[in-house]
């Protein structure tokens, strides 16, 4: 070794580093804010995980075709571990301490989707401090804290989140040498989370096999491999009736089936990718993109480090291409790499810092100004546009979320709220809330009350497949739904007319097609309002990062708001007085 390589490397090891706990303690602070602010993204996240979540612990909710067990594209496995959780925090909510027991049960199973997110980030960034160098960790803990992408993705309820999480704890376990606990790792994500993620596990895969030899590595994934696959059949056999394997029959939906595939819900151009790393990584993605060059001027004792470090990275790698060469793109598609991008930015950080080190090795006061220069100026501008970015997602998006707490709490039919019709009917009573073009914006029967409110829909623009209630029976889960099918085509028995609505919500465009209910006040009242973005008349890129003073400039908001029809509170007086 050379002595300036020795050098280098003794002054990495005696580099401050924080704790584990230290990491947890501060990445649990923005994984909680996500919980309480973070606005529901995904119109999959609501309806394939919240709702199905929802009906097992509260007997109602949507149901979407892949959870019809003639398709069985949905695992019940993965949501009755957050069924466990949720019968854990409902405990404290028996006993009645607090009012708003769902929405409390709701944020709570967000904020344990967090904490999970931010163990797995500690143990990430403290194996990364062992294997890439404590410059390199500090770096990556950075990026972890004030990452827009994963402030979002953290507290999602989708499997790709769920990834995310597995993906950094395999990552961890990998470095550590911990090849059978990396291998559990990646069997349940494979298995119980998303498929093709599996993919990302063949440079471990090969790497064990060479490390533990082909008898062990095969007879250790034979016995975690069929341990989690005996359990996911008979959890999903349970509630399906039948034995199903989701992992598969979504595999060969989208990717084996000549007949179907995901192209059905929409295309996107390159471009959609690119600006998505644009928008949650900013410079990150620019440094993480050359990593592959910049590993080797890392100080370590030999290349064959180097070649193990590209290993641990090369996932990211391998996710991006195949994301990219696919028709269908979404942005939680690449929410499982989004920790390799910190990790792979973070050490172009330290390698170009080494580098400027070297450069000026006759006059180090100046090399460390420049590196002192270099880190805070890329660090500053990634932590100030993505705290905008995340800003912006909030202000402009959170206007859902808001006006449905408000339902729960002030509006809709509600024991814990003291809103109930008295009388003899009101065991009976029942109110229609509808929705029409904002239908993939509802965020969960989590705001809803009782099933004494039915969420209905009236027919909008919108011409594919949506979903209906689960039946609300015990074996529910079991029956097989009509009118479904996995072609995304539009069943006409999913609406009602808007007659029969007590409440509308609806986001309100100036040239919308749907019926402007704002125009129409002697049938409707308004209740509340949020203010939304309008993305068609407000400018970039102020709507996408939210500048102090100019971006009130800048953008269109319009109301997002809750309607009553005025026929409505005459009705319901009539009831009570029966």
């Amino acid at each position: 070794m050379k002595p300036r390589d020795a050098s280098e490397q003794l002054r990495a090891r005696e580099l401050w580093r924080p704790s584990v706990e230290t990491a947890l303690a501060l990445l649990a602070f923005p994984r909680a804010v996500s919980a309480l602010v973070s606005p529901i993204a995904d119109c999959d996240e609501t309806f394939n995980y919240w709702e199905p979540l929802h009906y097992l612990l509260y007997g109602f909710g949507f149901q979407t075709w892949e959870y019809s067990p003639v398709y069985a594209l949905r695992s019940y496995a993965y949501l009755l571990a957050h069924y466990g959780t949720a019968k854990v925090l409902s405990v404290a909510l028996t006993l009645r301490l607090f009012p708003l027991d769902k929405l409390l049960l709701f944020y709570g199973l967000r904020a344990s989707l967090g904490l999970l997110c931010a163990y797995a980030e500690a143990q990430f960034y403290y194996s990364t401090s062992k294997c890439f160098g404590r410059r390199t960790a500090r770096y990556l803990l950075c990026l972890l804290l004030v990452n827009a992408g994963i402030f979002h993705a953290s507290t999602a309820l989708l499997p790709s989140s769920f990834t995310m999480v597995l993906i950094m704890l395999f990552t961890s376990a990998w470095m550590d040498k911990r090849y059978y606990r990396a291998l559990g790792y990646g069997i349940v994500a494979v298995l119980c989370g998303w498929p093709y993620v599996g993919v990302l596990f063949v440079p471990f895969t090969v790497e064990t096999l060479y490390a533990r030899g082909w008898t062990k590595s095969i007879l250790a994934g034979v016995a975690i491999g069929g341990a989690v696959l005996a359990l996911e059949l008979l959890v999903n056999h349970y509630y399906y009736r039948r034995w199903v394997l989701p992992a598969w029959n979504i595999l060969v939906y989208n990717v084996l089936s000549n007949e179907t595939d995901s192209t059905l819900y929409g295309t996107e151009a390159l471009s959609y990718y690119v600006m998505n790393l644009a928008l949650n990584f900013n410079v990150v993605a620019i440094l993480a993109v050359p990593v592959a060059l910049f590993v080797f001027m890392l100080p370590m004792d030999c290349e064959a480090g180097r070649m193990q470090l590209l290993a641990y990275l090369s996932p990211m790698y391998i996710w991006l291409m195949i994301m990219f060469s696919q028709a269908h793109k979404e942005e939680r598609f690449l929410s499982p790499v989004y920790p390799l991008i910190c990790l792979a930015a973070a050490t172009t950080l330290s390698a170009v810092v080494c580098r400027i080190g070297r450069l000026f090795s006759h006059a180090s006061s100046v090399g460390r100004v420049l590196s002192h220069l270099f880190v805070v100026g890329t660090l500053g501008i990634f932590s100030v546009l993505s705290v905008s970015r995340v800003v912006s997602n909030v202000l402009n998006f959170g206007a859902p979320l808001r006006v449905y707490q408000h339902l729960y709490a002030q509006v809709l039919l509600n024991p814990e709220t003291s809103v109930l019709v008295e009388g003899t009917t009101a065991a009976t009573f029942t109110e229609n809330l509808c929705i029409m073009k904002e239908w993939y914006r509802f965020p969960t029967s989590f705001f809803i009350p009782t099933n004494r409110t039915k969420v209905q829909f009236v027919k909008s623009s919108f011409a594919g497949l949506l979903p209906k209630p689960f039946e609300e029976h015990e074996n529910g889960t079991s029956i097989i739904p009509s009118a479904m099918n996995d072609r995304n085509r539009e069943e006409a028995s999913r609406y009602v007319s808007i007659e029969v609505c007590d409440y509308v919500v609806d986001l309100n465009l100036p040239n919308q097609k749907e019926v402007k209910l704002w125009e129409e006040p002697a049938k409707w009242e308004l209740v509340h309002s949020e203010p939304f973005l309008d993305t068609e008349r407000s400018k970039s890129p102020y709507r996408s990062f939210y500048i102090p003073m100019l971006t009130p400039q800048h953008v269109h908001y319009v109301d997002y708001a809750i309607y009553k029809r005025k026929q409505a509170a005459a009705n319901r007086e009539t009831s009570t007085s029966v």
